[in-house]
């Protein structure tokens, strides 16, 4: 989950509404900032400041692009989420374990868009520490559905919860259709995915109970990978060197993470001293070596991405 506190209204001054044409000017629209769920832990980022907007028709084009790429996210995250769900009700374990990873592609990719709505992300997307205790009823969501299907090994008692879920994405999707951004999220957006892992994810924080993290390290990867695809025209225009430098670092930990493919998915995610231990991890998995290299590789390429909204005078 991105710990985000994001007061739209104070973005909408500068925002433009790209769920229609992208290279409109857009009317200033105003918006009341979202109610805060309890318990959310919720802390400011990067996105906050990312209010710099343009009137160059590249990057609105850019911009209206990548927030089509977003719609169809959700619609796909409404899909494979239903899997999931649906294998939860059915009270088949084996079968929701085997979702889980998969449903949640969709939202990593879109993680600084989709926190925006920022009630449905602490819904959806809050881990257990930002809760008093695993039992609280305020811990929904799908790590609260990876605490019952992975650790208590079990889909009893699921099924509220997977109905939730559901209930919530289905509201992420009509807020997000008419979700005002900021030209300068895509490229601010891109650098807090790659931020996110390295500082984060990397140390298995995410899917503690189901060690699925490598699904969320790549997922995270292709959203700012896109972001970046969608800007590729006004970057290779304003700082080429740049842009060569950001598809180098993708191409970088893109060869890192291809050792731990299996099949269609990935290896679970067992450390050497693992600060989240799971009876899940029979061995280890990723040596403290492997984990150095690729925090080195993140922190590299978060730090290139972090340059491109200045690059495109977004900041």
């Amino acid at each position: 989950m991105q710990r985000w506190s994001l007061p739209l209204a104070g973005l909408v001054g500068v925002a433009i509404l790209v769920s229609g044409c992208g290279t409109d000017d857009g009317a200033n629209t105003a918006a009341a900032p979202p109610t805060t769920t309890p318990g959310t832990g919720s802390a400011a980022s990067g996105l906050q400041g990312a209010t710099g907007t343009t009137n160059d028709p590249v990057i609105l084009a850019a911009v209206a692009d990548y927030k089509t790429y977003a719609d169809g996210q959700v619609d796909e995250l409404i899909r494979v989420t239903k899997v999931f769900t649906d294998a939860v009700r059915a009270g088949d374990l084996q079968a929701a374990q085997a979702a889980y990873a998969p449903s949640r592609e969709p939202w990593e990719r879109i993680e600084p868009l989709a926190g925006l709505v920022e009630e449905i992300d602490g819904k959806v997307d809050a881990r257990v520490d930002d809760f008093a205790n695993e039992q609280d009823p305020n811990f929904t969501g799908w790590h609260r559905l990876e605490l019952i299907l992975f650790q208590e090994n079990t889909t009893e008692g699921a099924a509220p919860f997977a109905d939730q879920l559901d209930a919530d994405l289905a509201t992420l999707k009509t807020q997000f259709a008419t979700l005002e951004i900021p030209p300068a999220t895509v490229p601010v957006g891109a650098s807090e995915l790659i931020e996110e892992v390295s500082e984060g994810k990397i140390t298995g924080e995410e899917d503690r109970y189901s060690k699925t993290d490598f699904w969320d390290f790549n997922a995270n990867i292709e959203g700012s990978k896109a972001a970046i695809g969608y800007l590729t025209p006004a970057l290779q225009a304003k700082d080429p060197a740049l842009l060569a430098k950001i598809q180098t670092g993708f191409t970088d930990i893109d060869t890192t993470l291809a050792q731990f493919r299996e099949g269609d998915g990935w290896k679970l995610y067992c450390l050497e001293n693992d600060q989240y231990p799971s009876p899940r991890c029979t061995s280890v998995t990723v040596t403290t070596a492997q984990v150095d290299t690729m925090k080195a590789q993140l922190a590299s390429l978060s730090e290139s991405v972090s340059q491109a909204a200045g690059a495109l005078g977004l900041q």
